[in-house]
């Protein structure tokens, strides 16, 4: 009875020595998300921010706000800063920009609302460029979160192609550009066409011009064929001119002329203006 009692004893201790251990419950971690590349618009050189960059820290944004140095000039301009959702964020849509002849750089200053921690905000940049072509650029970020040590995925900025809306609130300069002198006015009809023939005929607006197309015509609409032709970048500011090109007819006596003329100023705004004149008698 002995024996039996320690074989059972000695059985027993063993199968405690074989029985698997419980595993502990391990938690899997939760999903990484990768961070996308930022990514860079073709129109800007370099900026505060960029595209889909994350953990950006709001504080030097409250403080000293955001810069983007263009590749090029462009005319006018329309900023907006929100958040993600829409919501608009105030004191933040004046901008100022340091111009030159080649590229531009564009300061947005913090006048009122601060960004927060850890929220996407996107600025909205709208130009027209020299060609009066409406380019809008949306940028698109994250501010990193206020709580220090704590990590966790960042959630990836997704690229979306912008809307380009129709432009008119875009532009700051409402006045259409205004004919003020000439060499010749509307229902003029006794100019000397010696002189206009030597010199050619100027016209000065309200504003400087950004293009202009000028014709020459004859009474029913046959252009004279002076210079310039079609439309044409402006270097004299406010104002523009036609000449005689060599082989082209020129101004006759006692004759009716008109000249048609479209002008855009650099705010994208146009106006057409046509002038009827008539040359006075050959002396």
């Amino acid at each position: 009875m002995q024996k039996l009692s320690l074989l059972m004893f000695a059985l027993l201790i063993l199968g405690c020595g074989t029985e698997t251990p419980m595993e502990s419950l391990v938690e899997e971690p939760p999903p990484v998300v990768m961070e996308e590349q930022p990514i860079g618009h073709p129109l800007i050189a370099e900026g505060t921010v960029t595209h889909g960059e994350v953990n950006v820290d709001p504080k030097p944004l409250n403080r000293s706000g955001f810069h983007f140095l263009f590749k090029e000039s462009f005319l006018s301009y329309w900023v907006q800063l929100r958040e993600k959702d829409g919501e608009h964020i105030n004191g933040w849509d004046f901008a100022e920009v340091d111009r030159s002849s080649e590229t531009d750089l564009l300061f947005i200053r913090p006048t009122g609302d601060s960004l927060d921690y850890d929220t996407e905000y996107e600025i909205v940049i709208s130009v027209y460029n020299d060609d009066c072509e409406l380019i809008e650029i949306v940028i698109q970020f994250r501010t990193k979160p206020q709580r220090l040590g704590v990590k966790g995925a960042e959630p990836v900025i997704q690229e979306r192609p912008p809307v380009v809306p129709s432009g008119e609130r875009f532009r700051f300069d409402p006045a259409l550009p205004e004919l003020v002198a000439g060499d010749v006015f509307d229902g003029e009809d006794n100019v000397d066409p010696a002189l206009l023939n030597e010199i050619g005929i100027q016209f000065d607006f309200n504003e400087n011009i950004n293009r202009y197309r000028i014709d020459l015509q004859t009474e029913d609409g046959a252009s004279l064929g002076w210079l310039p032709h079609g439309l044409v970048k402006n270097d004299m500011g406010r104002r523009i001119q036609i000449t005689p090109v060599e082989g082209a007819p020129l101004l006759e006596f006692d004759t009716t002329y008109k000249i048609a003329i479209f002008v855009e100023d650099r705010g994208c705004w146009t106006s057409e203006f046509t002038i009827v004149f008539r040359t006075k008698q050959n002396p």
